[in-house]
């Protein structure tokens, strides 16, 4: 029966070919699975160093940050303070600095440092979860008050709406929060979808879908890679710009107390009197000028963004940290200077009392400096000279005419508009001795 014998030898051919086939498409999708499986494995091992850069550099922007918080809470404050009161003084004519000069803060520069402090202050109020280290991590990367202030307004609608989970996802870490209002966004990894291999799609599909896959992981991998670089850049920067506002701080500190007291002596503990040039020695005008360029140094570390509007590292970052790092010995020179100096010496106004230079020895219009005295000497002053010219008036009432005469002369040498160069203790001499003569001749 040949015919029967060769129908059953294809079927038995027909059934190893298709166990072949079959064997050959699970090897396909067994393929397609672990090429899948090591594009998610090489996609999350990139994915956590990234993030662990983005904690280093999280770490470093917030130390800066609160460094510069530091700064503008403490010395800044300070010497905005002292500042107010002494802006119209001119030292440029009076002091040399040579470079320090460049850095000296303007009206306008203190109010925009003041404008940072109160959104400093302003973010650590802050109710939302993160949105006070967030914003601290915003101006460091950023140095920007608009940025800042936009992303706080944010998160702070939200709470005020009732929506806390919004305003949670708007602040939900320091980075994320920053990285908002900043072009810190960039090192964010990129999302990539991995669907698992289906038996239901055919072997040359499924393989075809994970080669993709892993394409796809490959790229994203490699823009990691970027972002990983970039984290790294945004770290050393930081640390250099911490490091560098520390020692500015550290010299900037002790020149505003040192200011700060010679602006209180100035301008009188209880009446308060408004300073003029006059009131400032050589060595006043120094410590001011110091205090001046430290605060313009501060500022430009401060309000300098680390990052471009692209994302990048930017040049002026690079540029200022190497300019002020360069200056930072001069700085050093300049503050040991003023803090050796003596700021109890007597004023001399040479617009008023020209001094002979060719001589040693001052000229007798030295003599004729005007005295300016403090709020509560003036005081003093202005109720004894009403004392005694009341006393007078009362004697001249009485009949004791030539006592009258010493006790009113008396009144009007303590009143202070009477002879400005006439300094407290000779005027109080003087009431002293016309006040006995009067009782004699009464």
């Amino acid at each position: 029966m040949p015919i029967p014998f060769l129908l059953a030898g294809l079927g038995v051919a027909a059934g190893v070919l298709g166990a072949g086939g079959h064997l050959s498409a699970k090897e396909t999708n067994e393929k397609a699975q672990r090429i899948s499986r090591e594009a998610q494995e090489m996609y999350d091992e990139e994915k956590q160093r990234l993030v662990n850069a983005q904690n280093y550099t999280e770490k470093a922007l917030l130390s800066l940050g609160y460094e510069k918080k530091n700064t503008l809470d403490g010395s800044m404050k300070q010497f905005l303070n002292s500042y107010d009161k002494i802006k119209h003084i001119n030292v440029k004519d009076s002091i040399g600095l040579d470079e320090l000069e460049k850095f000296s803060i303007d009206p306008q520069g203190a109010i925009s440092m003041q404008k940072m402090t109160d959104i400093y202050a302003n973010s650590m109020k802050s109710g939302a979860t993160g949105a006070a280290a967030g914003a601290v991590v915003a101006l460091a990367a950023s140095g920007s008050l608009s940025v800042v202030t936009g992303g706080l307004a944010t998160a702070g609608s939200a709470l005020l709406a009732g929506e806390v989970s919004a305003a949670a996802g708007i602040a939900g870490s320091a980075l994320s929060f920053g990285a908002a209002m900043t072009p810190l966004a960039a090192v964010a990894a990129p999302v990539i979808l991995f669907t698992g291999i289906s038996a239901s799609i055919k072997a040359d599909e499924n393989l075809e879908k994970a080669n993709t896959m892993y394409a796809q992981a490959e790229a994203a991998c490699e823009q990691m890679k970027i972002s990983e670089v970039l984290c790294e850049g945004i770290t050393d920067r930081s640390n250099m710009f911490k490091d560098v506002l520390i020692e500015l701080n550290k010299m900037f500190s002790e020149c505003t107390v040192l200011l700060d007291q010679v602006v209180r002596k100035k301008e009188g503990r209880f009446f308060k009197k408004k300073i003029t040039s006059a009131d400032f020695s050589e060595n006043d005008l120094k410590l001011i000028a110091v205090s001046r360029s430290l605060a313009g140094a501060v500022k430009a570390i401060i309000d300098t963004p680390i990052l471009d509007n692209e994302g990048a590292l930017s040049e002026s970052s690079w540029d200022t940290y190497r300019e002020t790092e360069r200056l930072l010995p001069e700085f050093s020179e300049a503050v040991e200077e003023v803090k050796s100096l003596d700021y109890n010496t007597p004023v001399l106004n040479t617009a008023t009392a020209p001094v002979n230079k060719s001589s040693s020895v001052p000229t007798q219009n030295a003599e004729k400096i005007p005295y300016t005295p403090n709020g509560i000497l003036k005081f003093v002053m202005w109720i004894l000279a009403i004392m005694w010219i009341f006393s007078g008036v009362c004697c001249l009432f009485a009949g004791a005419i030539l006592g009258a005469i010493p006790m009113i002369i008396a009144g009007f040498i303590m009143c202070p508009k009477t002879d400005k160069t006439w300094r407290f203790g000779r005027r109080l001499l003087c009431l002293i001795v016309l006040t006995i003569i009067a009782g004699m001749l009464m």
